[in-house]
């Protein structure tokens, strides 16, 4: 199991984007309020002139407001599912989908930026393969050459048990079919999975497990 605590924001993104193209952009005196591991993050991420999230994106600074103690920093594309950090505990972090009330998360603010970094990849890495249906008797040899980053997990879409697994070379993202609200629509024994590599070459061996359709995504 990979603790997230040993994952160095500046060397994951290096090694997924290369070196950075620019210098971090200096933060404005008015963004002294925002806590330190958010702050970090939007001075490390500008260092790229490319995207690094295509699906969750994290919040412009400018867009960044307290309301009830809360601050929401990161969104989901549909802008549909939240997550918000508490402004008297910074590393308290909250997950809600419009309308509804406010959870804890288990992540701790730290985590949720790295959790978000290291899942994004599943969408800007250069190939991607995705299966709609897996099944989770397939997962061990899809998942062999890779370990388990230890996140708390999101709330996001009712299913806080999509799993993140990586190496150096691959990100890959597992998410059962399991709905939390309404179970009706849960297909026990299968699975979505996310598998991306800016090398084409390690994701070969994907090709030879049998009974799985990949669709392939090349960027």
């Amino acid at each position: 199991m990979i603790n997230p605590a040993s994952i160095n924001l500046a060397d994951f993104l290096a090694n997924w984007y290369g070196s950075p193209d620019l210098p971090p952009d200096p933060l404005p005196a008015e963004y002294d309020w925002l806590p330190t591991p958010l702050k970090e993050w939007h001075r490390l991420s500008s260092q790229w002139d490319r995207p690094l999230a295509r699906h969750n994106r994290m919040i412009p600074l400018e867009r960044i407001k307290l309301v009830n103690r809360k601050a929401i920093f990161l969104e989901e594309e549909s802008q549909e599912w939240r997550s918000a950090f508490d402004s008297e505990n910074p590393d308290i972090v909250y997950e809600g989908e419009i309308g509804e009330e406010w959870k804890r998360s288990a992540e701790t603010l730290s985590e949720t930026i790295k959790h978000h970094a290291v899942q994004e990849i599943t969408t800007t890495a250069r190939f991607q393969q995705y299966c709609s249906e897996l099944r989770i008797d397939r997962l061990t040899h899809v998942l062999a050459p890779l370990e388990q980053v230890g996140f708390g997990g999101w709330r996001w879409h009712d299913n806080p048990n999509c799993r993140i697994f990586m190496n150096e070379t691959i990100v890959a993202t597992i998410d059962p079919f399991e709905n939390i609200r309404y179970p009706q629509f849960n297909k026990p024994g299968y699975a979505t999975a996310r598998v991306a590599s800016n090398d084409l070459r390690d994701l070969s061996y994907l090709d030879e497990i049998q009974e799985i359709e990949w669709r392939k995504i090349q960027l």
